[in-house]
């Protein structure tokens, strides 16, 4: 693992050192995992609107659609 340095406000801060401690796990685990489900969402959402750009675009275009079935079955992790 690399080590970088991230600045958060103070109340932020707080809430994550609370919450590590109280689960007694990392502030840095909190944090990896945070950005996981983020960047995870954030391609769900990038999947979704593409998915419906290309319905409006071709309504009654069948051919991809057990592509966009199968592509929308996302693992954990």
């Amino acid at each position: 693992m690399k080590n970088v340095q991230i600045s958060f406000d103070k109340n932020l801060l707080d809430s994550v050192d609370r919450f590590a401690s109280s689960e007694k796990i990392s502030r840095s685990a909190i944090i990896r995992e945070a950005l996981r489900d983020w960047l995870k969402e954030k391609e769900i959402r990038k999947f979704e609107q593409q998915w419906i750009k290309s319905i409006k675009e071709n309504p009654d275009d069948s051919k991809d659609t057990e592509a966009w079935i199968n592509a929308q079955q996302w693992s954990d992790r």
